[in-house]
C-alpha cells in the first residue's frame, strides 16, 4: 500500500496488526509516484492495483502501473472515484479534480491495453483487466 500521510499510515497498520493476514501487506509512506517507481525497480507484480489518491494524479498512476509492468497480464486495477461528484460526465463547469476524472475516463476508455467497466457504485469504481 502507498500511503502520503503518515498518521493514516500508522493507524492502518495498526489494524492490519490485528489481523493474521497483515503481515502480508506492507505500507510505503511517501509520493506515490516515487514509490511506484521504486517498486518497478524491484521488479515487483501485483494482481490487483486499487488507485484512490489525488485525482489529478490519476493518469500517471495509471500509466506508471501499466508501463513499468507493475501489473500481471489479467491483473485488475481498481479505480475509485471515477464518477467524481457527478462532474465525471457534467456539461456544467466542473472543479480541476473533475476536470481531471473526466480525461482520466477519456483516456481509459481510448486504452486498446486494458477492457474496462465503470460501475455507478456511490461515486464511481471503474475496473480495469489488463489484456495486453
Amino acid at each position: 500500500a502507498c500511503e502520503y500521510d503518515t498518521y493514516t499510515a500508522d493507524f492502518a497498520q495498526e489494524q492490519l496488526a490485528t489481523s493474521p493476514h497483515g503481515k502480508k501487506i506492507s505500507i510505503k509512506v511517501g509520493d506515490a509516484l516515487e514509490t511506484l517507481v521504486q517498486l518497478i525497480s524491484d521488479d515487483q507484480q501485483f494482481d490487483l492495483v486499487f488507485i484512490d489518491a489525488d485525482k489529478q494524479g490519476y493518469q500517471e498512476y495509471y500509466d506508471k502501473i501499466l508501463d513499468g509492468n507493475l501489473l500481471e497480464f489479467d491483473g485488475i486495477i481498481c479505480v475509485d472515484n471515477t464518477l467524481y461528484q457527478g462532474q465525471a460526465y457534467s456539461t456544467q463547469e466542473v472543479s480541476e479534480n473533475g476536470k481531471a476524472i473526466q480525461k482520466f475516463n477519456d483516456y481509459v476508455a481510448q486504452d486498446s491495453r486494458v477492457d474496462k467497466v465503470l460501475l455507478p457504485l456511490r461515486d464511481g469504481l471503474t475496473i480495469i483487466r489488463r489484456v495486453i
